[in-house]
């Protein structure tokens, strides 16, 4: 395409040359149309067209055309201003040879000199003025002498000239012509590539539809087989209460043993080896080494916490990592709407509805341990492990997060207790290391568990690792 392009601006220059190359034939008048070159005879007439064109029934304000064999060194050939030809400041030489005409349809000016000298070749300029508007641009005047041979030599470079320009201009046609097949195919060969793109996006999309579609079942059955094995899973009920000697010194906990939250000083206990130094936590005082086992905390509208179980063996001094590998199966919410299970690394997710109670399920010999929304029947996480050893449930209500996280966690007592009632039975309670402060909005109830005719069966054993990873953060 590039050398096509060079070759049409080669050609184009040669035809100028060619054209400024012919000789001078005696004609009279205007040139061609496409030049600023004029050839006159001498002792003639010769008519210089202005090569600037106005808009037709245009009447000039002011046409001056000068000689300018130096542009700094112009004086006028002919003046007309305000309608009529102005005879000051012209080169006497030229005083009664020239005048102006104009085509006001065409739109055309041109300066008339008769009796063409020698001394009259050269360039001219035309200054035309229109309203405010002044433009100018040169013309330049050939003058022939008669000769016996000038018709004859202008007739052999006529004839030699046009067949060349005629093959030139052949070859600029064919040039152009495959430039634009060059052009047309590429552009079809664009259109293709567009058109099987856009093929390919629709079987992609259609394959993405399908996969989706899928998915989505998948989802739904997932979803369906959660809330069931949530339901039986709340058939192994357990009132667990916590372990007054394993409580940081920081927690108060209830007179009955079900309510925990942060207090503002260290309480005065005895540092023995069960209890938590540096993490604010506290364990249940029930161990499980079989069966299944399946309780609830409330947790209100708390910014912070973190639920689960852990190993009888974990430290319980300094500082301590959760996670799965040191006896610790852990899920908490960090800030709003954002949960992690305390995995290695840690799994981030967020739930669709935020849960104010959280059911948690222990199937020792499954190796399962799974939490629950039990305000929106949804599963939240699952962990597998092979256990061994004695297991206690987990327990931190966390840092207070600027007065937002002072309320307690509370141990329902039993299934199917309303907001209300954990609420005003905590408060009635009396502590054992001083008052729990409950702040609680009556939203929280918990489902009515429907008649489970066929669920009454222990949970599988083998369910266990076909639950790992079944978490729904939000759809």
């Amino acid at each position: 395409m590039e050398m096509a392009r060079s070759t049409g601006s080669w050609l184009s220059s040669c035809l100028i040359t060619l054209i400024f190359l012919q000789p001078p034939a005696p004609v009279s008048g205007r040139s061609g149309d496409f030049s600023k070159f004029h050839v006159a005879p001498l002792g003639g007439t010769a008519e210089l067209l202005c090569p600037l064109s106005l808009w037709p029934e245009t009447v000039a304000k002011e046409v001056r055309w000068l000689r300018s064999p130096h542009p700094q060194r112009s004086r006028a050939v002919h003046v007309f201003r305000d309608g009529k030809d102005r005879d000051e400041g012209l080169m006497p030489e030229y005083k009664g040879r020239t005048a102006l005409v104009m085509d006001a349809r065409e739109g055309s000016v041109a300066l008339q000199i008769r009796d063409v000298r020698l001394e009259d070749r050269g360039p001219y300029r035309c200054l035309i003025q229109v309203g405010n508007l002044s433009r100018e641009a040169t013309a330049i005047l050939q003058v022939a002498a008669p000769s016996s041979g000038s018709i004859s030599s202008s007739a052999v470079a006529l004839a030699v000239i046009l067949p060349i320009l005629g093959l030139l201009n052949m070859v600029l046609i064919c040039l152009i012509w495959k430039q634009r097949k060059s052009k047309e195919k590429l552009l079809y060969e664009q259109v293709m590539e567009v058109e099987n793109l856009l093929s390919d996006h629709a079987k992609e999309k259609g394959r993405l539809h399908k996969a989706l579609k899928k998915l989505r079942s998948e989802l739904k059955l997932k979803r369906a087989a959660a809330n069931s094995v949530w339901r039986r899973a709340r058939l192994h009920f357990v009132a667990v209460t916590l372990d007054l000697n394993t409580a940081h010194p920081k927690l108060i906990l209830s007179e009955d043993r079900r309510c925990v939250r942060l207090g503002d000083k260290r309480q005065p206990v005895p540092d023995n080896p069960q209890r938590f130094d540096f993490v604010v936590s506290v364990l249940g005082s029930e161990y499980f080494l079989n069966g299944c086992h399946y309780w609830e905390v409330y947790v209100g509208d708390k910014t912070k916490w973190i639920l689960g179980v852990c190993s009888e063996s974990v430290s319980r001094k300094g500082k301590i990592t959760a996670s799965p590998a040191n006896g610790h199966w852990l899920v908490r919410q960090s800030r709003e709407n954002e949960y992690e299970a305390l995995t290695s690394p840690q799994t981030s997710f967020r739930l669709k509805e935020p849960p104010r109670c959280v059911g948690i399920f222990l199937d020792y010999e499954a190796g399962v341990i799974s939490f629950y929304n039990v305000s929106s029947k949804s599963h939240i996480f699952t962990f597998t492990h092979s256990f061994s050893g004695p297991l206690r449930p987990f327990f931190e209500p966390c840092l207070h997060d600027g007065g937002k996280n002072t309320a307690p966690l509370v141990i329902c007592s039993e299934l199917h207790k309303s907001e209300e009632s954990i609420v005003s039975k905590a408060e009635g309670k009396r502590h054992a290391n001083g008052d729990v402060s409950l702040k609680t909005n009556p939203s929280l109830l918990t489902p009515q568990v429907p008649e489970l005719m066929d669920l009454i069966l222990p949970l599988p054993s083998d369910l266990g690792p076909a639950l790992q990873g079944l978490k729904v953060p939000s759809f």
